[in-house]
This record gives C-alpha cells, sequence and structure tokens, in this order.
C-alpha cells in the first residue's frame, strides 16, 4: 500500500485519495495493543474509539483552528505556516498536506457529519463557547 500512495502522490492524484491511502497505511501500521481494553463486544468502544476511529484531519484541523481562534491565536494573530506545525506536531499528520489544506481552505462534505456532530458534542460536554459548523469554509 505504502509503494502504490506513493505512486499516486508523485504522479499527483488528488490528496484526497492519497490521504485516505495514508490514513488506511497508519491503521494497518498501528499494533493490535492500541487499546488494552478491547471490547468483546463489537458495538462497544471502552477507549473512546468511536467506530472509525479518529475523526479526519479536516475536523481534527479545525476544531485546532477554532480553539486557537478563541484564545486568540489564530489565522488573525499568526502566520498560517505556524498554526500548521502546530497541528502536524498535534496530530501526526504532514505538514504539507495540512498546509495545503488550509490555504485551500477546508470544506466538509456529508462524509464529515459523524465527526463533527460528534465534535461538536465533545466541545459541549467541555462546556466550549465554540462548534463547528459543516456549511462554513474554514
Amino acid at each position: 500500500m505504502q509503494i502504490l500512495n506513493f505512486a499516486l502522490y508523485k504522479k499527483n492524484y488528488p490528496d484526497d485519495l492519497c490521504g485516505i491511502l495514508e490514513r488506511k497505511i497508519q491503521i494497518l501500521q498501528q499494533p493490535d495493543t492500541a487499546c488494552p481494553q478491547r471490547p468483546q463486544n463489537p458495538g462497544c468502544f471502552p477507549c473512546g474509539e468511536g467506530q472509525g476511529g479518529a475523526a479526519s484531519i479536516k475536523v481534527r484541523s479545525v476544531v485546532i483552528l477554532e480553539l486557537l481562534k478563541k484564545l486568540q491565536l489564530g489565522t488573525a494573530n499568526n502566520d498560517l505556516t505556524k498554526i500548521c506545525k502546530l497541528i502536524a506536531f498535534l496530530t501526526g499528520n504532514s505538514y504539507n498536506n495540512i498546509h495545503n489544506e488550509l490555504q485551500k481552505g477546508v470544506v466538509f462534505s456529508n462524509y464529515h457529519k459523524k465527526e463533527i456532530d460528534e465534535a461538536n458534542k465533545i466541545l459541549a460536554e467541555l462546556n466550549a463557547s465554540i462548534s463547528i459548523d459543516k456549511n462554513k469554509q474554514y
């Protein structure tokens, strides 16, 4: 899969396709002991794992952007490259992919609805006064 991902990346295939392969590779590389309390019941996820695992890089990036904005450390006050470095550090994703995505502007699709709802639910539980809007371009 890594070879296929590299070949597609070199052929300038869309970032979405390469990103999907990168996530699949990361999932396959994770040790099986990532969740020591792996449930016997497949419908139960005690370690905070959702059905699909972590949120997409778009959703994670926007959550971090909104948190930084609330702290008055957003793009209005800082260089986008510095923010992308922080997001890459926190998420473990490629700085270049994050920077390219944020430069274009993050636009969500229906695919992200469930992740956004989950993020908003968590933010509400934290009594945070921020939320992610699926219809807004970040």
